[in-house]
């Protein structure tokens, strides 16, 4: 069967790439978002003020889009929005976007022409009314992500909070910072999000406090003040001392007979950051080791550490028990005034809309994703997923992605058999859990092997014989250039084009 009708779900990055890769090779492609504008965590109703990409521009770009040299080095969520609506403008792909519209469900329809049914509720006008409908595709491409179901705990005495005049809120929904000034703020967490609003507040509340469990590893955007953290972070150097299920010859010597080596890199590392942030008398040093943290190192705010220091934050390393009228109770039975209670708690991984009977194939007892190289399932046909696989380079990591699924559903791909997939995606997810003691964002984050997956799947197209192109010593010291993969890509399409006009009546799986 000729797979003609493709279904996005989502207009974040993962959503616009994926959309514009399928488009280009001239499917009829239809997105369904269900925000009033595109972006995902950059769309303007869920984006806090002060949000910045922890990227510099230049490695957070789509490989033929470049970020506009006009943009800050790290851009706002505005030139986010900026950026994401130009690109899906430029490649033929906002037409294509239904706003507005939330997919309920996802039902697998068989017979002559298999594929899924999709249900969406669609919002009219401005009174809140939503009508229902019901199309057929072919296949379907799940591209909502990681970010799109808010974790808000569920705590007691929240509605006494609000019956005082309490305001409750995720991340997502602080999207106007003139609600906190002079206002008395306690934000929960520890990451980007929670970190980057306690700093706004202390800058323009009454008071900001800082409730976390635990302290996690943050980097600044330059190390000692000098050294761009691109440099630092965002190279294959860099990745090259975290550790990875298949590595290559020289990084298996270097964690194998280089262990001491490896150790000393992480510590001094650990160290540096310990004294530029003064990490241990903030009492903010974290229990897990550097090189074990993968997806929770994040960027901290330019003034967080100084203000923790001067006591502009309020930092309390435990947890909310509960709400009371005039603030929170805290589990060390502390009890805190508050105005407004703001929880950068992060997210919740799932995927309602699915089938229930491939939903528990997808999602384990652990609530863990399990998918071949994080983009198909071996059991459920005619469905990908891209944005399961959150990185520093989630532009690229999506982008790769969507260029793998395209040469899936074209069958230029040569796959190993469901029950090898499935011993890989095993392997994979024990690994995972030893070498991190806890599976992150539901098995989903692959911050410390970004390159190195990125280098998988261009393999599996093919690209095994051509990494040395860009793979020298410049590619292996400097940030990674997006565009390099590109390039990379044209060859292979180049090549592909070329076996396809020397043997017409082949169908070649090599690329």
């Amino acid at each position: 069967m000729k797979i003609k009708q493709i279904c996005v779900i989502g207009a974040g990055i993962s959503g616009l790439v994926t959309a514009k890769t399928f488009v280009e090779e001239g499917y009829n492609v239809t997105v369904f978002e269900k925000q009033k504008g595109l972006g995902g965590v950059w769309e303007k109703s869920r984006s806090y003020p002060g949000l910045t990409t922890q990227n510099t521009g230049d490695t957070y770009n789509f490989s033929d889009y470049p970020m506009p040299t006009s943009y800050p080095e790290w851009p706002t969520a505005e030139d986010m929005r900026n950026y994401l609506n130009s690109y899906a403008q430029n490649f033929g792909v906002l037409e294509r976007i239904r706003f507005q519209t939330e997919v309920t469900n996802v039902s697998r329809k068989t017979g002559e022409r298999p594929g899924w049914v999709v249900t969406i509720r669609v919002k009219e006008g401005n009174g809140g009314e939503t009508k229902e409908e019901k199309h057929e595709f072919d296949f379907v491409l799940v591209c909502n992500g990681i970010f799109s179901f808010p974790n808000l705990p569920s705590l007691p005495g929240k509605e006494e909070f609000a019956a005082s005049g309490g305001r409750v809120l995720h991340s997502t929904e602080f999207n106007d910072a003139s609600i906190i000034e002079g206002k008395r703020v306690v934000v929960v967490g520890f990451g980007k999000s929670a970190c980057d609003i306690a700093t706004l507040a202390a800058n323009i509340a009454k008071k900001s406090t800082l409730v976390f469990r635990q302290p996690l590893w943050k980097v600044p955007r330059f190390f000692l003040g000098l050294v761009n953290l691109k440099y630092v972070l965002l190279t294959r150097f860099s990745e090259a001392w975290f550790p990875y299920r298949q590595m290559g010859r020289i990084e298996t010597v270097l964690h194998t007979l280089g262990k001491p080596l490896v150790w000393a890199f992480w510590r001094t590392n650990e160290m540096l950051l310990r004294l530029q942030f003064g990490l241990d008398s903030c009492g903010m040093l974290p229990q897990q080791p550097m090189n074990q943290a993968n997806c929770q190192i994040t960027i901290a705010p330019p003034d967080f550490f100084k203000y923790v220091h001067s006591g502009k934050i309020q930092a309390i390393k435990t947890s909310i028990a509960k709400f009371i009228p005039d603030g929170v109770e805290l589990a060390n039975g502390q009890q805190l005034q508050a105005d407004i209670v703001i929880f950068g708690t992060g997210f919740n991984q799932e995927l309602p809309f699915l089938e229930e009977e491939y939903r528990q194939q997808i999602i384990d007892e652990d609530s863990n994703f399990n998918l071949y190289r994080y983009l198909i399932h071996p059991n459920i046909p005619q469905m990908g997923f891209v944005g399961y696989n959150s990185s520093f380079y989630c532009q690229l990591t999506s982008e790769v992605s969507a260029w793998w699924l395209l040469e899936y559903v074209k069958g230029n791909l040569l796959l190993p058999s469901p029950s090898a997939m499935y011993q890989e995606m095993a392997a994979d997810m024990d690994w995972m859990k030893t070498q991190y003691n806890n599976v992150v964002a539901k098995a989903t984050c692959i911050n410390s092997f970004s390159l190195r997956y990125i280098d998988q799947l261009m393999e599996d197209m093919g690209a095994n014989n051509q990494l040395g192109v860009w793979k020298e010593i410049s590619q292996i010291m400097m940030p990674v250039d997006s565009s390099l993969y590109n390039k990379l890509r044209q060859e292979l399409k180049s090549q592909r084009l070329k076996n396809v006009n020397d043997s017409p009546n082949q169908l070649t799986k090599s690329l």
